[in-house]
């Protein structure tokens, strides 16, 4: 089978592929994701993977309880008597059964439940029959899709992938579905040392690039290794361009960010920011090396969530990603040096305060 390699910079696109792959599925379909909005992107991708689960296909849906903390019971209990095995990673209380809840009220799982808060599933991925792969930045939501939101959509870069080597993400796909209600066993333990030397891998990528280090990311909190990093390929000559948001959905984040750019422009990095929408794609591109997924550069995605990524293969395909950069930097506002130095007492106040909360944000 021929390498099939999709992008998506618009979420019409993506959401009709997505649907229309559902509906041709013919034995299996695992979709996860962070949220999963009741509005009309939402029951449409339910109402696919109803019918899919009608004609006979296994259907599983992941989705984080936090990320959906609108969901209830209830509502699951719906779709699950019309054949989805529907799950909630870390689920909140009003999205479990009113006999588990009561059972679960002891000292030991209410402490374990705080601790769940802060390791989320921040995946954003749909497997059919074993053979293609959709990964984004999009949730299943209307926000990102423009015949929903018109220009307030939200700006994401999604994938499709087919003929690849699929074992990864099955695999990863697998642990997920495993550990939705469970800690400290060992897929955990195994997801938290690739966490680690994902990050490790990405550190050397960076250190090694030789031309470019373009960075979009909506949730740009770095830690301390990743920002010395990226400063020392500035000072040696690399091209470090960072695209951020101008306006953020959670708020206090944006003043977390800019906390650092001062450093950042101080050693030379080119910091803009998205003006046209919120921004919410999650892309690398360092050299002719791209990665799109949902990884976040901030600490909860890189030490707590469950992420997921792919690497383009297709040159027209880079070059593709490449070009979009360039357009988004058509509608961002490059930040100076000189003008962040002027900024407002207040903002700089804001900034040390919700930096303070960077691990939790």
């Amino acid at each position: 089978m021929l390498l099939e390699e999709t992008v998506y910079s618009n979420g019409d696109s993506f959401i009709d592929d997505l649907v229309h792959s559902i509906s041709r599925a013919q034995y299996k379909i695992h979709l996860e994701t962070y949220i999963f909005d009741h509005d009309a992107v939402g029951d449409r991708v339910l109402e696919a993977l109803a019918r899919a689960a009608e004609r006979g296909v296994q259907v599983r849906l992941l989705i984080d309880g936090v990320g959906s903390a609108g969901w209830t019971f209830a509502e699951a209990e719906g779709w699950r008597k019309r054949g989805i095995d529907l799950k909630f990673y870390h689920a909140l209380p009003w999205q479990n059964s009113a006999s588990n809840v009561w059972k679960s009220l002891t000292i030991k799982s209410i402490i374990l439940g705080f601790f769940k808060l802060n390791q989320r599933n921040h995946r954003k991925i749909c497997i059919i029959d074993d053979e293609t792969t959709f990964i984004s930045s999009m949730n299943i939501s209307a926000r990102h899709v423009p015949s929903e939101r018109g220009p307030e959509a939200w700006r994401d870069t999604s994938l499709r992938l087919a003929g690849h080597d699929n074992r990864p993400h099955l695999l990863d796909s697998h642990r997920a579905w495993s550990i939705s209600q469970r800690h400290h066993e060992p897929s955990w333990q195994h997801i938290k040392k690739q966490k680690r030397n994902s990050y490790a891998e990405l550190l050397r990528q960076i250190r090694n690039a030789r031309e470019r280090i373009w960075i979009t990311n909506p949730y740009f909190i770095p830690d301390f290794k990743l920002t010395r990093t990226l400063c020392a390929a500035s000072k040696r000559g690399v091209d470090v361009k960072i695209l951020l948001p101008s306006r953020s959905d959670i708020p206090g984040l944006k003043f977390a960010m800019q906390a650092l750019y001062s450093l950042l422009l101080g050693f030379g990095v080119t910091i803009y920011e998205y003006r046209s929408s919120i921004l919410h794609a999650k892309i690398m591109i360092i050299d002719d090396w791209v990665s799109v997924g949902s990884y976040n550069l901030d600490y909860r995605s890189i030490f707590n969530n469950l992420e997921v990524s792919a690497v383009v293969n297709k040159p027209e395909n880079i070059q593709l990603i490449q070009n979009q950069f360039k357009r988004d930097l058509n509608s961002s506002q490059l930040i100076s040096l000189e003008s962040w130095k002027k900024r407002s007492r207040i903002n700089q106040y804001l900034e040390s305060f919700f930096l303070f909360f960077k691990e939790i944000l």
